[in-house]
């Protein structure tokens, strides 16, 4: 089936054609451009809901076809179910001229007002090396290396203009076109441009095409345009956690739909006014401009510079950007005189070629563009220019501009208020309704604010275009200011009190539209209420805003939406009910936890905390306390966490509440866990399992306790209980379906099935690891993917695939870094040198173990740093370096006392080796001694054989060979059983030197073939890798 010729678009063409209209009556009668009609014939856009009604009306659709009809319109069936000729041409004519409505009939008003001779169609003029250089790169797209262009210039200098040129240009290559304008009114709203460029992205986009993008990136796309779900159902349920991961997977979405509108070709991006972009837009444009190298693309980026100049936020990105080799900065001048002539010689307008005008309008102007056009348009609209007479006209005849002008500025302003002034009243009202509404309008929107007739309302409109205070767009038939000064103007001239009321009938038209998409239309309704002084709707609405602001991650917008309610509310307290003022409060103090802004928090927490206790309500007051608690966790304030979570547990104990005993036992636990106190933590998990086991709790209480029972046996180096806890809590999340907590059950298992951490059973970790990631792939579960790569590729490096394993740590560790979590990037830095040492490559393992503690450092976290010092040690002792034993034996100590028997394994394998290096082999057989009497404890097998592989290096050196071997043998079969390369390896290397040294050179030749067969093997695993393997040659 041939899609194009069985679209929506194909069948209203052939409807239209079957009824005899051209595009432009079709588009009158529906009131929308003729523009609007073409893109929906051409597929290039999709009609609204109230156009494709209207459509349906004028188009006679039968009651019995509407439905049909008007899903496919939206997209949501194919338009193949629609019949494309069931009737003959005339009977559809009539069925349609009964259909229709006399005011979309009837002749135009006759008090439509006439419109004067218009400098309308304006010339485009000194902007030949900037049109220039945006085309060449344009046409440089095809060698597959895109740009970014910053276009800075000062209001009204020609910015919109160059680039709807440009983009005029790119129309008539045939290729792909995205552009979005932000507004000052949506400065606060997440994503305003972002939505627009996704919205015209999807109307452009085949549902076939979209489908392509995979389940997961159109869920992200939903969250931003709910359209999405409507042409590809059943999309997953994302999940809330991690708001830094979902954010960059929502903006690869963003990016691998621009990709598919491209598809084999190129796409031009235009961002206009980014002077007033909010911050989560402002992200996405910073990631867009870093990685639009990388397609066919040009994205224009245009801006005031005095504005950016005064924003931190946007200076910072455009600074960065212009830092990007693929980055291009156009600054706009002023005309020159020989462009404001050639701007008069090439108008079609006789009165304008009068001799002298030039000169005096480049005096009068100083050359800026839109003040030039202003002030051509007062003086053609007060005829003080005749075409019959050019010559006759004198500059001091002028009833406009003033004859004494202080500062361009103040003469740009007055020059629009002269053509405001002009304009009839019944039109100017139109105007100001444009003006309330702050940005770009469809006819739908401004005729349910205004309530005119259809027909009265299209003339008022045609009226404003002709005068070129409002343009008409023609992608999207959406209507605009000319420039955004004449609707600055507009709006201040307007009264306050007709401004008020005009904000509220703004807010009562949009309110019905909202309740489908309340989403997306909350933050406008707050602001248009909060200035008309609704104050409980506005308060209802920013509060709405913030909670879908939160959902998209954009916490910069959140909190300025809930400030501004909470300054709402404070103001005017009758706005809102104490129990909603209270939850604001609450949802401002989580807010401010997670943008780590804890002195706020903790002020907006503890508001809370107090109306609570003041109330006597002693369960609010708990559960506050935990939030409170959590929020604390997440910033690392371990202590202060702990202080609150402990006055939780005491009121949930007084109350003999056991199950929140349970639950604020297993998030104390959680916190020293994460503060490396696992003495504690052991204490508050066990008791969390044992209530959870008397009170026989099966729900998500439990799932954690044992979860976190588990956590606390494994970082005490007994990965097998720690493991029946894992299943358990798995078996326990799969009953009442929570995929989150098994995932990361499966995570755990995985990372206690590792060798120098736990049971040493490799294969047994990787299909835990690669079922963890399944789950989290498949279920969004962005928090577990680091830990999950990061083991994975840790199995790899140890069972010899060195190349895969550098790589992918590689990667993980720049995800992690862009998503900002630090824990993980400390666990990163640490299997990178783990990498390192393996290969002999000390120095370079070093630099990532100072990096990986460093970060920790920066950060205030302690967790990982006792095994980072370990390793850190151990590396420096390879590099000749025998003064860290200290430094290792106080971070043995540090783990001893707090249980995490996984860093002290690892502590005591680095003093054997120490010791040994310094030639004590009694210190290194003691401390072997040890970490053999833990291993066996724990039944880590690897750890087992680097014990007696130190024990067997400490007799070698004291030429005590029977025991030697004896260790030594037991080593190599227990590094062959694990499959252990490079720990097989050290133990053939240190056998062939016994049974050299013991007189036995035919057994220690095997061992030195089989300690080079294993080096040759890491040798062609890195061969095409960065990496050079520095094994020793085995003696």
């Amino acid at each position: 089936m041939n899609e194009r010729t069985h679209s929506f678009g194909y069948w209203l063409r052939r409807r239209r054609k079957a009824l005899d209209l051209t595009q432009e009556v079709l588009g009158r009668q529906v009131s929308c451009s003729r523009f609007a009609i073409r893109k929906i014939e051409a597929d290039e856009r999709r009609p609204s809901r109230h156009l494709a009604e209207r459509l349906a009306e004028r188009l006679a659709i039968p009651a019995d076809e509407r439905a049909a009809f008007l899903d496919a319109a939206r997209a949501v069936r194919s338009a193949d179910q629609l019949p494309l000729a069931v009737e003959p041409v005339e009977p559809l004519k009539r069925a349609a001229a009964g259909a229709a409505t006399p005011d979309l009939l009837d002749e135009p008003s006759t008090s439509a007002v006439p419109t004067s001779t218009a400098f309308r169609h304006v010339p485009f003029v000194g902007r030949t090396d900037e049109f220039g250089h945006l085309i060449g790169l344009i046409a440089g797209l095809t060698s597959g290396s895109g740009h970014v262009a910053l276009l800075e210039g000062e209001a009204g200098i020609g910015k919109s203009r160059l680039v709807r040129e440009v983009i005029r240009h790119v129309h008539s290559l045939g290729l792909a076109t995205l552009a979005a304008n932000c507004y000052e009114i949506e400065k606060g709203v997440p994503y305003q441009p972002v939505i627009e460029l996704v919205g015209q992205a999807l109307e452009k986009c085949s549902t076939p095409t979209i489908q392509r993008l995979g389940p997961v990136s159109l869920a992200e796309l939903a969250s931003l345009a709910p359209a999405v779900a409507e042409r590809v159902p059943n999309l997953p349920t994302l999940s809330a956690q991690f708001p830094e991961a979902r954010q960059a997977r929502l903006f690869r979405a963003i990016e691998q739909l621009f990709d598919a509108l491209a598809g084999s070709g190129q796409i031009v991006i235009v961002v206009d006014d980014i002077h007033w972009v909010d911050d989560a837009s402002l992200q996405f444009l910073h990631y867009l401009a870093r990685h639009v190298q990388r397609r066919r693309a040009l994205v224009i980026l245009a801006y005031r510079g005095e504005e950016v100049a005064a924003d931190g936020r946007v200076a910072t990105l455009v600074e960065s950007i212009r830092r990007e080799q693929h980055a291009h900065h156009l600054s706009l001048a002023r005309l020159s005189s020989a462009d404001t002539h050639a701007l008069l010689a090439a108008s079609a307008d006789p009165a304008l070629q009068a001799p002298g005008l030039g000169v005096w309008l480049h005096r009068e102007t100083e050359g800026h563009p839109f003040f030039l056009v202003s002030i051509l348009q007062s003086i053609l609209e007060q005829g003080s220019l005749a075409a019959e007479n050019p010559s006759a006209w004198r500059a001091e005849a002028l009833a406009f501009p003033p004859a004494a002008v202080p500062t361009l500025p103040e003469a740009l302003r007055d020059s629009v208020r002269s053509r405001v002034a002009r304009v009839p009243r019944e039109v100017r009202s139109i105007l100001d309704v444009a003006a309330v509404l702050g940005r770009r309008f469809d006819f739908d929107t401004l005729r349910a604010v205004t309530r005119e007739p259809a027909s009265t309302l299209l003339d008022s409109v045609d009226t404003l275009v002709e005068r070129n205070l409002l343009r008409e767009e023609e992608d999207s038939g959406l209507y605009d200011f000319s420039h955004d000064k004449i609707r600055e103007a507009v709006y201040l001239d307007i009264g306050s009190t007709r401004r008020m009321l005009l904000h509220r009938a703004v807010a009562e038209a949009l309110e019905p539209l909202a309740s489908s998409e309340s989403k997306e239309h909350a933050a406008r309704l707050g602001q248009h209420y909060e200035r008309a002084q609704v104050w409980a709707k506005a308060i209802t609405y920013l509060i709405e805003a913030a909670h879908h602001s939160q959902s998209l991650f954009a916490t910069r917008e959140a909190l300025g939406l809930l400030d501004r309610a909470v300054a709402l509310v404070e103001a005017h307290p009758t706005g809102a009910e104490q129990g909603v003022q209270l939850k604001l409060y609450e949802q401002r103090g989580a807010a401010r936890a997670l943008a780590g802004q804890m002195q706020g928090a903790v002020a907006d927490f503890e508001r809370v905390i107090d109306a609570a206790r003041a109330a006597r309500d002693r369960m609010r007051e708990r559960d506050l306390l935990i939030q409170l608690g959590m929020a604390y966790r997440r910033s690392d304030s371990y202590d202060r966490a702990t202080e609150c979570l402990a006055e939780a547990l005491e009121a949930s104990r007084a109350m003999h509440d056991d199950r929140h005993t349970a639950d604020t036992l297993y998030h104390l636990g959680t916190v020293a866990w994460s503060d490396c106190r696992n003495a504690e933590a052991i204490e508050y998990h066990q008791e969390a399992v044992e209530i959870c086991e008397r009170l026989k709790l099966t729900d998500l209480v439990a799932v954690q306790a044992f979860h976190g029972r588990g956590e606390a046996y494994f970082a005490d180096a007994q990965p097998e209980p720690a493991i029946e806890c894992y299943a358990r809590s798995i078996e326990l999340a799969q009953s009442i379906g929570d995929k989150s907590y098994e995932c990361e059950n499966l995570m755990m298992i995985g990372w206690a099935c590792i060798g120098y951490m736990g049971l040493g059973d490799y294969p047994r970790a990787a299909k835990n690891l690669e079922a963890g990631l399944t789950i989290a792939r498949a279920a969004d579960f962005e928090w577990h993917m680091g830990p999950l790569l990061i083991a994975q590729d840790h199995v790899r490096s140890c069972l010899g695939d060195y190349s895969e394993a550098w790589d992918g740590l590689n990667e993980t560790l720049r995800r992690l870094e862009a998503l900002k979590l630090v824990r993980y990037q400390i666990m990163a830095y640490n299997m990178l040198g783990y990498v390192l040492l393996d290969l002999n490559l000390f120095t370079e393992a070093a630099d990532r173990f100072e990096q990986g503690l460093q970060v920790a450092s920066d950060a205030k976290i302690t967790y990982w740093t006792p095994l980072l010092q370990a390793n850190l040690a151990i590396a420096r002792t390879r590099m000749g370096r025998l003064d860290v034993q200290a430094e290792l034996e106080q971070a043995l100590s540090f783990a001893q006392a707090r249980r995490e028997g996984w860093f002290s394994t690892r502590c005591l394998e680095g003093l054997a080796e120490i010791s040994l290096a310094r030639g004590n082999t009694g210190q290194c057989l003691a401390y072997a001694d040890e970490l053999l009497r833990l291993a066996k404890g724990g039944k880590l097998r690897e750890m087992m054989a680097r014990a007696h592989r130190w024990r067997g290096e400490a007799f070698l050196a004291d030429k005590a060979y029977g025991p030697a071997a004896s260790e030594l043998y037991c080593a190599a079969e227990l590094s062959a059983q694990l499959g252990r390369l490079r720990l097989a390896w050290d133990v053939h290397c240190a056998l062939a030197r016994l049974c050299g040294g013991g007189g036995r050179p035919h057994e220690a030749n095997n061992h030195q073939l089989k300690a080079q067969e294993i080096a040759a093997r890491i040798a062609s695993n890195l061969r095409g890798s960065d990496l050079k393997a520095a094994l020793p040659a085995c003696e």
